[in-house]
């Protein structure tokens, strides 16, 4: 991030008492539980935010050589990210256009070709099918120049790698919405990927992104873990476009505004920053390294998370692949003890009826934001007003 950046970011606390709630939104927002549980909403969610709108698919830095590739779901359709020889990224719909087997698994390593598992049908890098073994003639009312892996859009900036289903073009700052400004210095494009993890959670999708969007629970919650060394009542909040940005912040952030000289002031060190790209990503930068968490809705209630760990540099022996790995594993042990199990028993009393609605206080203005973005995606209204 820009000095200019971390300055203007650290001057909003001047002044502050860290022990009374900032930033304040102007008014509570009251959300209908049933955005959560109802399964005729969740149909329109998927439809409308994740099959129609574009997604970050994950870091450029995953797919260093040809043949490497990225599967995902948007909105339950399968769809695959692929390098190609030149550099450039080709996506598809991950279905053989023979009996839609998948022909790109969860983690596969470069390839010079594409083979699906089912049949053995072949295609190129590009998607054109290259040879159907020992049945070409079989096929032969089905010409192979019609018969490759269906195209969607794919575009790479800034470190990022996006993807849509439909459209004429993708444009990444576009679809951005300014947030590259704080994205681009960081400088993704020369992270090391070090590895990714999934786990499906019986909850809304929607209650992944809600546990990053406030700093509030954490005093409560995470008393035993992470409180100690977190601020619970301010927080540096902000949105790019439908994007909200939530920036969590360490006790010891105040004592950078006391420096004389403004030169010598530094977030980072003392900041955890957070940009969810809705809706199915969150960028979270720490003080060494990035993580990106990948949101698939599956059903109603029940959602798969991708979380992925991006280093700086490439480690240089062992020892330095270890630190890496055991900061995921504490990353996903707070997550998963913590934070996810509580999602679970929300989800499941919104699911019983057991509230009309949620409540957003207006200590919680990213938290507002991305229900408010969700539901303009929509075309619902604004409930903020208590």
């Amino acid at each position: 991030m820009r000095h200019e950046r971390q300055v203007e970011l650290l001057s909003r606390l001047k002044g502050l008492d860290p022990h009374a709630p900032w930033p304040l939104d102007d008014a509570c927002m009251r959300n209908p539980a049933a955005h959560y549980a109802d399964p005729a909403r969740f149909e329109r969610e998927r439809d409308i935010l994740f099959r129609n709108s574009p997604q970050l698919v994950g870091l450029g830095c995953e797919l260093t050589k040809a043949g490497a590739s990225l599967a995902a779901n948007f909105g339950g359709v399968p769809i695959a990210i692929v390098r190609q020889v030149d550099g450039s990224l080709k996506g598809f719909v991950n279905a053989c256009r023979h009996r839609g087997a998948p022909v790109v698994g969860d983690s596969e390593a470069p390839r010079p070709r594409l083979t699906c598992p089912y049949h053995g049908w072949v295609y190129d890098l590009d998607g054109a099918l290259l040879a159907r073994p020992y049945a070409e003639e079989a096929f032969a009312d089905a010409p192979a120049a019609e018969c490759g892996l269906k195209p969607i859009l794919v575009a790479e900036k800034h470190g990022l790698i996006l993807a849509q289903l439909h459209g004429e073009s993708l444009d990444v700052d576009a679809a951005l919405h300014g947030a590259q400004a704080d994205i681009g210095p960081l400088g993704l494009e020369g992270y090391t990927f070090i590895e990714a993890r999934q786990n499906t959670w019986d909850f809304n999708w929607k209650l992944v992104l809600d546990t990053f969007c406030e700093a509030y629970h954490i005093r409560a919650l995470h008393k035993d873990s992470i409180a100690p060394h977190y601020l619970s009542e301010i927080s540096l909040c902000g949105a790019y476009g439908p994007h909200p940005q939530q920036i969590g912040l360490l006790r010891g952030v105040m004592a950078e505004i006391e420096k004389p000289d403004t030169a010598d002031w530094r977030l980072l060190p003392h900041a955890t920053m957070q940009l969810i790209f809705m809706p199915s990503g969150l960028i979270t930068f720490q003080r060494d390294h990035v993580e990106l968490w990948r949101v698939t809705p599956l059903a109603v209630d029940r959602t798969l998370v991708r979380t992925s760990l991006y280093a700086p540099r490439a480690p240089a022996s062992e020892k330095a692949w270890g630190y890496w790995r055991k900061n995921l594993d504490i990353l996903l042990d707070v997550t998963g003890r913590e934070d996810f199990p509580m999602m679970k028993k929300i989800h499941e009393a919104m699911a019983a009826g057991a509230l009309d609605e949620l409540i957003y206080g207006r200590n919680e203005p990213a938290l507002i934001h991305l229900h408010r973005s969700i539901n303009a995606m929509l075309g619902e209204g604004d409930d903020r007003q208590v």
